[in-house]
């Protein structure tokens, strides 16, 4: 993952010396020198200056032997993590967090090694605030145009609605359908519109244009969920969330505003990641029962 010339010039570096570097690498001195011109002339310019008593770096020599140690360091890392990648032709890697849960996947994986045979799966924990790792092969989330879904390929399995979550000690909580009026002496938390988020600016102006009071937050940690809990204020989510939403009940909404749902993975797919996903689509054609369950509102 680096120029092998490196690790000679950081010895010669440190010990002063062709003559003694050459010891610690167990090849001769002419050796030593003749990777240190090489280096020089593949960086055009000049590293060390030679005497009698030895060799001492140069200003460049001096910079790259700085820059040197972390990055031989990171090359190093990143060769590891490229070995420790499983094959892609036997082993399946998902992301998952608290959010990009695998709900559907394990069915679909189920039906797959019966018919493919058996291989492997691992998760990976991730945060879509930052770059996906290389390794990820694919995560499960609703989609909802994210940067990190643009660089990935979508299959559709379902379209989950956006219902209305209630805490155990809300008026609402009972009840099985809401409609606008049902909301109008409440607030309404609804996540702020942010990545061009349509959907959600939609459901926002069609709350208010129904006359109900709604404020925008900043994703639904446990602070936002714990605020509405206590205040008697409803949220806004995908019915899907039920299982990290605690305390609170989703309750089906009598509207139609609704997120897609399914696999994200790599343009490049190929191997047993594009033969699953092929699986997927066959599978789900012939039974779309199986995504019913991210549908349906608790009662």
């Amino acid at each position: 993952m680096y120029n092998p010339h490196l690790n000679t010039f950081l010895i010669v570096a440190n010990t002063g010396s062709f003559s003694k570097a050459a010891e610690q690498l167990y090849i001769t001195p002419s050796a030593v020198i003749q990777q240190i011109n090489a280096l020089e002339a593949q960086l055009k310019t000049t590293l060390f200056l030679r005497s009698n008593k030895g060799v001492t770096l140069t200003r460049q020599g001096a910079y790259l032997k700085n820059e040197s140690i972390e990055y031989i360091r990171k090359g190093k890392e990143i060769q590891e993590r490229l070995l420790a990648i499983p094959d892609s032709e036997h082993a399946l890697i998902l992301g998952t967090s608290l959010d990009e849960k695998c709900r559907v996947f394990y069915d679909f994986w189920v039906q797959f090694t019966a018919q493919a045979g058996r291989y492997a799966v691992e998760m990976q924990t991730i945060d879509t605030r930052f770059p996906l790792p290389a390794e990820i092969d694919m995560i499960e989330a609703v989609n909802i145009g994210a940067s990190w879904q643009k660089q990935l390929q979508f299959l559709e399995l379902c379209r989950v609605p956006y219902g209305i979550a209630a805490a155990r000690d809300h008026p609402l909580y009972g009840r099985k359908v809401l409609c606008y009026e049902d909301l109008k002496e409440f607030t309404v938390i609804i996540q702020r519109a942010e990545e061009n988020r349509a959907d959600l600016a939609r459901i926002r102006e069609d709350l208010r244009r129904h006359g109900v009071a709604c404020i925008e937050r900043n994703g639904f940690g446990s602070d936002v969920v714990w605020d509405a809990s206590i205040n008697h204020q409803l949220l806004v989510i995908p019915i899907c969330f039920q299982d990290v939403i605690f305390d609170m009940a989703i309750k089906k909404m009598d509207w139609e505003h609704d997120v897609p749902y399914g696999f994200f993975y790599r343009p490049e797919a190929g191997g047993l990641q594009a033969r699953f996903i092929a699986f997927v689509k066959e599978y789900h054609r012939n039974h779309p029962e199986i995504t019913s369950r991210l549908t349906a509102a608790q009662s």
